[in-house]
């Protein structure tokens, strides 16, 4: 394929043929692509063909039970995917611009931050302005990097430092690890536990692949060697509810319990050292990626909450 008849028909792509090529890749077939679009087949057929003769290369392979993208196509479908949802990002930011009270903030958060970090701010700007839309996405420090990248996401609330180099850290939060005990636990006296008197309990904690886990094993790595917890979950529900029922300690971020430990039934006990582990949780942002006047409202009193907790 030419480079040069590619990057001259790239430009003058309308957004129109590129919701097309979405629609039939998802749909398999341009039959059931042109009804969502209230087109004939034969019509939308025609276009996805001048669209294959412009760029010079197929986008789709026909076959008798449909249509499939080709690497080519996978790659256009993929960016007209990215395209399309900047422009409907671009057209919500522009009728938010003038008008506080309506917009729609998108933002990824770690799970462990829901509850007791995130969900209050939430509900304060659901109160405060009732049309502004807000989603949330529930996942892993990596996944939210990869949607602020490709600006599916607003910000981000993360327990892991992000490594792109277009993240930026807006605010910062310490974010050290804990025990948590039921009160009738043998150490819920204690206001303060090393690493060995957790191991010669039972314990429950993330799995080695979580940042708080990997702090703690760094507490004392030779104790630590070949040790397993006697349950290991990626749910903080999960670590709650292992203590709360008295079968052990369980081994958490202190942010995931939230400022009153005890409401839950929980008695929340240091662990000796870890203070020193770079356990953190981070506000983060594209750098170049600008903000409607909801989310930047959001992301605001999420700085306000970061400065609020070094006071």
């Amino acid at each position: 394929m030419g480079r040069s008849r590619i990057v001259g028909a790239l430009p003058r792509l309308p957004l129109e043929v590129l919701r097309h090529v979405v629609l039939i890749a998802e749909c398999g077939s341009t039959v059931g692509a042109a009804q969502i679009v209230n087109m004939t087949a034969s019509s939308l057929s025609r276009k996805i063909a001048q669209l294959e003769h412009d760029l010079g290369v197929p986008l789709f392979e026909r076959h008798s039970r449909g249509m499939r993208p080709t690497d080519a196509g996978q790659l256009v479908t993929d960016a007209a995917r990215q395209i399309l949802a900047r422009m409907d990002r671009l057209a919500s930011d522009i009728g938010d611009v003038d008008e506080m009270g309506r917009g729609l903030v998108r933002i990824y958060a770690s799970q462990a931050l829901v509850e007791h970090f995130l969900m209050p701010h939430v509900a304060r700007m659901a109160i405060q302005h009732p049309n502004v839309k807000i989603e949330l996405h529930v996942g892993a420090g990596r996944q939210a990097e990869r949607a602020l990248i490709d600006e599916s996401a607003d910000f981000a609330l993360i327990l892991t430092v992000p490594r792109h180099p277009e993240i930026e850290i807006v605010a910062e939060r310490a974010n050290r690890i804990v025990a948590i005990v039921s009160p009738d636990h043998p150490l819920a006296q204690r206001r303060a536990i090393s690493v060995a008197e957790v191991l010669a309990q039972p314990f429950a904690a993330l799995p080695p692949s979580y940042s708080s886990r990997a702090a703690f094993n760094t507490l004392a790595p030779e104790a630590l060697l070949g040790v397993q917890p006697q349950f290991t979950a990626n749910s903080i529900a999960a670590l709650k509810a292992y203590a709360l029922a008295g079968l052990g300690i369980a081994i958490v971020p202190e942010l995931t319990v939230g400022d009153a430990p005890g409401e839950q039934g929980l008695v929340l006990i240091e662990i000796i050292g870890a203070e020193r582990t770079d356990t953190r949780m981070c506000l983060c942002r594209r750098q170049s990626r600008m903000l409607g006047n909801a989310a930047r409202r959001l992301l605001d009193d999420f700085v306000a909450a970061f400065a609020a907790h070094h006071t």
